[in-house]
């Protein structure tokens, strides 16, 4: 299986804070199942992009605070 992280290095945005949406789908470990996003997306023609924010913001500004992590556990 390839990391759900992985990006064909596509350019997303300039992410300066983990978002609600962010710190969920950084818990998931970028797993789709059961996301709101993968039910809102499904009757689109293009994906959720979420898992390529959480990738920048691991590499700009590190993981998640302890009071974010606590809040969506």
């Amino acid at each position: 299986m390839s990391d759900p992280f992985e990006t064909d290095h596509l350019v997303v945005g300039t992410f300066k804070r983990w978002s609600s949406s962010a710190v969920e789908c950084y818990l998931r470990k970028a797993d789709c199942e059961d996301c709101y996003y993968k039910r809102f997306f499904s009757d689109r023609p293009y994906d959720c992009k979420m898992h390529l924010a959480v990738e920048q913001l691991l590499e700009t500004i590190g993981e998640p605070s302890h009071n974010m992590l606590a809040k969506h556990s």
